[in-house]
């Protein structure tokens, strides 16, 4: 459970850094959620089957 709270959390705070970018720099908002939200889909994919295995990996240690 640890793992999901702490990547849930990773994507709220990679989520906030965007807005955050995007609305400091309103000429350059296009650009930063263009590049952005890609990256940030791409990671939390990427984060969720880590934690899948992760989890897996404590399943089968457990029997």
């Amino acid at each position: 459970m640890r793992a999901w709270l702490l990547y849930l959390l990773i994507v709220i705070t990679a989520l906030a850094a965007l807005l955050a970018i995007a609305s400091s720099a309103p000429e350059a908002s296009s650009a930063v959620f263009l590049i952005g939200t890609p990256v940030v889909v791409i990671g939390a994919g990427l984060g969720a089957k880590f934690v899948l295995e992760a989890r897996r990996g404590r399943r089968t240690h457990q029997r």
